[in-house]
């Protein structure tokens, strides 16, 4: 049995219109994940950036790595968690 044209344009519009708002969803959670990238790689370089300009030697060190800890394992922590919010609403 064929579709009638007009439910058939009414469909295609609301597939349209829920295409756009996933699409939305998915830009406004990238742009979210980027902020919390930058976030963390900012938050890392001023320890870095403090233990560089440490007269001790020890706290120096403490700084230089706490900035490492607080880097890296951020940024990665950002990107997973946006790879699970993307597997939930199915984006890939």
């Amino acid at each position: 049995m064929a579709i009638h044209r007009k439910s058939y344009d009414e469909q295609v519009a609301r597939s349209e219109a829920e295409h756009q708002a996933a699409r939305g969803e998915t830009y406004r959670d990238l742009v979210w994940t980027c902020g919390h990238i930058v976030f963390w790689v900012l938050v890392g370089w001023v320890c870095i950036g403090f233990a560089v300009h440490s007269s001790s030697l020890v706290f120096g060190k403490i700084l230089w790595w706490l900035g490492i800890l607080l880097w890296i394992p951020g940024v990665l922590f950002s990107l997973l968690a946006a790879y699970r919010r993307g597997e939930k609403r199915g984006d890939w």
